[in-house]
């Protein structure tokens, strides 16, 4: 796939059948283009923000309602360099999201062998991206349900795993350059199938480390 510089350099060769006009022409347009691209993505991103007068004319009609108690509800916990319309909540959502993404790191959540046994073989398979989405739901949240998931670790616990695997990962450390030994000291989460009381199968996380 060609650049937008490209395609317009290629598609001046058959008109003008001069390398060194084409230079000059493109010298010309190149920031003609810039411009028109940052003028467009500035109005988009203006049209997103709540505009000082907007924000006033809330303040107000909560106060003509005498809803004083919401007042910063809309800014709470939100950086005041933030312009865009992000309550306190939608802004927590996001830097826990943010936070998330990390867990989707190859090798750091898995399955036991192939045959999906209750029985870790040391033959783990990596998850699918489905998969990785329900298991960080899970590992996460704050339900009974997740607390169950989790088992006897804590999200401190899976935080550290995360931790120590990104450094094996990104830093040099003892084992590296044998990845053998390396596999072998890597922390994962793994998930795997158990029965309850009732003979029912539940999903159940453990840290392997």
């Amino acid at each position: 796939m060609f650049s937008w510089n490209e395609t317009v350099a290629i598609a001046l060769v058959g008109v003008l059948r001069d390398p060194e006009l084409i230079t000059y022409f493109m010298s010309i347009l190149k920031p003609k283009r810039r411009d028109f691209i940052e003028d467009e993505a500035r109005i988009w991103h203006e049209s997103l923000r709540v505009s000082k007068e907007d924000r006033w004319k809330n303040v107000s009609d909560l106060s003509k309602a005498r809803k004083f108690s919401k007042f910063n509800l809309q800014n709470s916990s939100v950086p005041i360099t933030c312009k865009l319309p992000f309550d306190g909540e939608m802004w927590r959502n996001s830097c826990s999201l943010l936070k998330s993404i990390l867990y989707f790191r190859k090798g750091f959540l898995k399955f036991p062998g192939g045959a999906r046994t209750r029985r870790l073989d040391g033959y783990e398979e990596e998850m699918s991206y489905k998969q990785k989405v329900n298991t960080v739901n899970l590992m996460l949240g704050e339900t009974i349900i997740s607390q169950k998931f989790r088992d006897q670790w804590s999200l401190r616990d899976t935080r550290e795993a995360l931790v120590d695997f990104i450094h094996f990962e990104d830093t040099s450390h003892a084992y590296q350059g044998d990845p053998i030994l390396e596999n072998e000291e890597k922390p994962f989460i793994i998930v795997e199938e158990e029965t309850d009381n009732k003979g029912e199968y539940q999903s159940i996380m453990n840290i392997i480390n």
